[in-house]
């Protein structure tokens, strides 16, 4: 017979467990622009997923055989309606500067989450495999997932474990097109409505759910009768000035990261590694055999192993002395190491109470065969040319092996979402984005 667990919101919270003075200034004054401990915490994921974009000369070393990855962190957060999840949005004042730069380069530090699987492909590849998404609407992403030309959620699995991503295209000449990310690094801070995050995970099996870095807040945040009361100077004593200089700041340490010749590799002490190792592996033994959760949840305790040393880097990346060289390795600071164990004994606790929301099992056949479709739809979409006829699609379509009325019903879907416009009966055109 399963066990239930109830664990109380106050167990949950990150910063109140941390002591004043154990954060890098940087990660400090970002939360402390809010006091409730909810939105302190969703600040300081958020500021850390940010900073996991900026971070382009660190790497960690992990596992047997070791395998080389970057800082970059998938952060979920899920919490009720008019929660304060809304500060996540600060997130694009903390990036503005480095955005700038990049679009004055042709490049786009953001990535939309409304983006079609081939946009959101390509936009990787122009900025050299790196992104940041930044989304407080997760339904946004299952929506777009739903879609047949819009599912990169294998993407996102890859990306985690930087994993290449190819993709090859045939066109209506029959060229054959061949575009390749040999590292993909994403960021990601995705947040929304428990209801939500069914759609977006499916199911506990799910390997995209093992990726994220995961917040729950089930608790509703009181009424601040505060909001009616504000000073002369809002803008000056308020939360944008903050991360507006936070902003400029992460822009010089990037950088200056950038410039660097060679890598800083990033190490945990012979005896920090036994204390975390110890850690997780009670943490495996008491989610599989006292909460009974499934198999799969060995796969959320490993990458949840990745995604704390990962934040350790982070961590020790934002003190470094922008004066001196970049060093060849660091280790973790004592401080940096206690924020490193409160997180993973938190987010374990986060990870099993996210896996016990979501079903046991989905049959994902209808999903399969959608997705198949798909893939076909968007095949057609990306060989046609920019001007076509019904009867072109129709042709088009059958050296691709689609009947003619999935071809048809092709058209009405790319007109329905905005893909391509109708110019006069039987002919179309595609729609720039």
């Amino acid at each position: 017979m399963n066990k239930t667990f109830i664990i109380p919101s106050d167990d949950l919270y990150l910063t109140t467990n941390i002591q004043e003075g154990q954060l890098p200034e940087f990660l400090n004054r970002a939360i402390s622009v809010a006091d409730e401990p909810s939105q302190q915490d969703m600040l300081l994921l958020g500021t850390l997923t940010a900073c996991s974009y900026a971070m382009p000369k660190v790497r960690i070393l992990h596992g047997m055989p070791q395998h080389c990855y970057y800082p970059n962190l998938m952060t979920l957060v899920v919490a009720p309606p008019a929660t304060g999840k809304g500060v996540l949005n600060y997130m694009h004042r903390l990036m503005e500067p480095i955005h700038k730069k990049m679009l004055a380069m042709q490049m786009s530090a953001i990535i939309p989450a409304n983006s079609s699987s081939a946009a959101f492909q390509d936009l990787l590849a122009m900025n050299n495999g790196t992104g940041l998404m930044i989304e407080t609407e997760m339904d946004v992403l299952s929506q777009i997932w739903k879609a047949d030309y819009g599912n990169y959620s294998y993407m996102f699995r890859q990306a985690f474990e930087h994993e290449a991503l190819r993709r090859a295209r045939k066109n209506r000449a029959g060229t054959v097109s061949y575009t390749e990310i040999p590292c993909p690094r994403l960021s990601a801070i995705l947040s929304g409505t428990p209801n939500q995050l069914k759609p977006l995970l499916m199911s506990r099996d799910n390997g995209l759910a093992s990726r994220f870095m995961p917040y729950l807040l089930d608790e509703i945040i009181p009424f601040d009768s505060r909001v009616f009361k504000h000073g002369d100077h809002i803008e000056e004593n308020g939360a944008l000035p903050v991360f507006e200089e936070l902003g400029k700041e992460l822009q010089a340490r990037w950088e200056w990261l950038i410039k660097q010749q060679n890598p800083l590799y990033w190490s945990l002490t012979d005896e920090q590694s036994d204390i975390l190792g110890a850690l997780f592996d009670d943490g495996y033994k008491l989610a599989l055999e006292e909460m009974h959760l499934p198999i799969s949840f060995d796969a959320t305790v490993k990458r949840l192993a990745v995604t704390i040393k990962r934040i350790g880097a982070i961590l020790t990346a934002l003190r470094l002395d922008m004066t001196q060289p970049l060093p060849e390795v660091v280790f973790c600071s004592d401080d940096d190491f206690h924020t490193m164990v409160m997180l993973a004994e938190k987010f374990l606790r986060h990870a099993a109470l996210m896996t016990l929301m979501l079903p046991e099992e989905e049959k994902i056949l209808d999903v399969q065969v959608r997705s198949d479709a798909a893939d076909r739809k968007e095949e057609l979409f990306n060989i046609l040319p920019e001007k076509f006829t019904t009867q072109e699609a129709i042709d088009t379509g059958a050296q691709l092996g689609i009947k003619k009325r999935s071809v048809t019903r092709y058209i009405t879907d790319y007109c329905e979402s905005g893909c391509i416009k109708r110019t006069c009966p039987g002919h179309y055109v595609k729609v720039k984005k």
